[in-house]
C-alpha cells in the first residue's frame, strides 16, 4: 500500500502501519492449545515466534476432578513464566488475578517453545485448553 510502511515479521506475518508516519507495527495474536492437567511433565503447547511478547493467558476450562485444580503455563527452563497456578477447570484469565508469571511482558529474543502442566492443585482428568495472548514486536 502507498504511503504506509509495513513491519514484515517472521513466517510471512505483516501488519500495516496506521499512516505514511507509521515507523512499526504489531500484531496481537492468540496461540490455543490443550493438554492434559494431571501430567507432571510439560506439554508442548505450541511455539511462540522471536519478538513475541506474552500479555495474558486464559483458561477455557476443561479440568475435572480435585479441589479448585490450576496448571502452569511456561518454558521448559520456567514451568510457571507465563501463568502460575491458572484455574484449569473453569475460564478465566492470567492477567486479572495476578496469576502472569515472571516471563509475561517480556520480549523472546528467539523462538520459544511453550508448555503447561498440573499446577500444585491437581485435576483428576479432563482436558484443559489456555489460550496465550501475545503481541508481537518488529525486532
Amino acid at each position: 500500500m502507498a504511503g504506509y510502511k509495513v513491519t514484515r515479521f517472521s513466517r510471512g506475518l505483516a501488519i500495516g502501519g496506521a499512516g505514511s508516519d507509521a515507523t512499526t507495527a504489531s500484531a496481537l495474536c492468540v496461540m490455543r492449545g490443550s493438554f492434559d492437567p494431571t501430567s507432571s511433565t510439560q506439554i508442548l503447547i505450541g511455539t511462540l515466534p522471536k519478538g513475541a511478547r506474552v500479555i495474558d493467558v486464559r483458561s477455557w476450562g476443561g479440568a475435572t476432578g480435585g479441589t479448585n485444580p490450576t496448571v502452569d503455563i511456561g518454558t521448559s527452563g520456567d514451568d510457571d513464566g507465563f501463568a502460575n497456578e491458572l484455574d484449569a477447570d473453569g475460564n478465566s484469565g492470567a492477567y486479572a488475578p495476578g496469576t502472569l508469571g515472571v516471563l509475561a511482558n517480556t520480549q523472546l529474543s528467539s523462538d520459544t517453545a511453550v508448555y503447561g502442566k498440573v499446577g500444585a492443585s491437581a485435576a483428576t482428568g479432563g482436558t484443559t485448553t489456555v489460550h496465550v495472548h501475545f503481541v508481537v514486536e518488529d525486532v
